[in-house]
């Protein structure tokens, strides 16, 4: 999804998204959702 879509979505700004996935990104070792999403299903296979 885009990020215009998760803010409408989350009722959030496209920006604020954006901001949001600059943080995570670099705490996930990742580069792009592609990998974070990856990384997600990796950890929830963990579980």
């Amino acid at each position: 999804k885009t990020n215009r879509e998760i803010g409408e979505i989350l009722e959030m700004s496209p920006r604020t998204v954006n901001k949001h996935l600059e943080t995570v990104f670099p705490k996930l070792g990742v580069e792009n959702r592609t990998a974070a999403a990856a990384a997600a299903l990796k950890v929830l296979a963990s579980v």
